[in-house]
């Protein structure tokens, strides 16, 4: 069966609940256009969750879940990755050290590049 690339999102580094809902709803409109979807969070811009982060977190695990997709997060920070340890967040999704390695884990080859998909919230 056919299934689509992955898919590369910046995760926002949530200073605002406004930004948060914003990236929050540009993930559904993502997710209602892909079968299966195959997302990956790129964490390099997001140096420390916050309880914004943590709770924008627990939410795209379960919109992805409802999608039948899967969510792995790359490049995250020595904080960040206590922060998923705490929480036990790294026990729900796979956690990588590179954007690269969270792409090939998923099954399958791909021929094309990745489709990165930066929020508008990213550049901010």
């Amino acid at each position: 069966m056919f299934q689509s690339s992955p898919i590369l999102i910046s995760f926002p580094d949530c200073s605002s609940q406004g930004a948060c809902r914003a990236f929050l709803r540009e993930l559904e409109r993502l997710l209602s256009e892909s079968y299966r979807p195959q997302i990956v969070f790129d964490m390099s811009r997001a140096s420390m969750l916050s309880a914004m982060g943590i709770d924008l977190m627990l939410q795209c695990i379960s919109r992805v879940a409802k999608h039948d997709g899967e969510l792995k997060l790359a490049a995250v920070s020595p904080e960040t990755s206590l922060v998923l340890e705490l929480t036990q967040l790294n026990d729900v999704v796979e956690v990588f050290k590179t954007v690269q390695e969270a792409i090939d884990s998923f099954d399958g080859h791909w021929l094309a590049e990745p489709a990165r998909r930066d929020s508008p919230l990213s550049a901010a």
